[in-house]
């Protein structure tokens, strides 16, 4: 399993204004002391560099963090990921983000537990054919498993559900 993480360059607005890169890679955590991190960079208050940007981005989840994002918000995502951790894995994660793109509404989900996850899904014939492997439709004698059509299958289940096809399989949001 993947651990989730998070990194953001934090860089210092007003030397980059000025022509030069002063910045820093960041651990987005909750024990990320980020008074600190942002004075290594030169950004503190009552000087003449009080504001930072993030100039760049280092993440395995499908999460948008813009340059102006403030530090409560990445001190809330950090404690989001630490409770994701526990709960669910990073393909599972990111396949809910896929299908919904929301961060806040898919940690929900994710909390909640409310969604059903097929690894390696690609497509609705796939689908249709996971679901009669797991018994969805209850016990089919072998010889008539030939004469089903899985795509129908598929696609009946996926617009039933709210389901949806992501990069790392299917996702059911309930």
């Amino acid at each position: 399993m993947k651990d989730f993480y998070v990194k953001v360059y934090l860089t210092n607005l007003g030397k980059y204004v000025e022509g030069y890169l002063v910045g820093k890679w960041v651990d987005v955590t909750s024990d990320t002391d980020w008074i600190e991190e942002l004075s290594n960079i030169g950004v503190k208050d009552n000087s003449d560099y009080e504001e930072y940007f993030i100039t760049d981005v280092d993440t395995n989840i499908n999460i948008e963090i813009g340059e102006y994002t403030s530090i409560n918000t990445l001190k809330k995502i950090a404690e989001q990921i630490e409770e994701l951790i526990d709960i669910i894995d990073v393909d599972t994660f990111n396949a809910i983000l896929d299908c919904n793109s929301d961060f806040d509404e898919a940690y929900e989900i994710a909390i909640d537990g409310n969604y059903t996850y097929y690894d390696d899904v690609d497509d609705e014939y796939d689908l249709g054919n996971t679901l009669v492997d797991e018994g969805f439709l209850g016990h089919i004698d072998d010889n008539l498993k030939m004469y089903l059509d899985y795509e129908k299958i598929g696609r009946d289940y996926m617009i039933n559900v709210n389901g949806s096809f992501s990069s790392n399989g299917f996702v059911a949001l309930y």
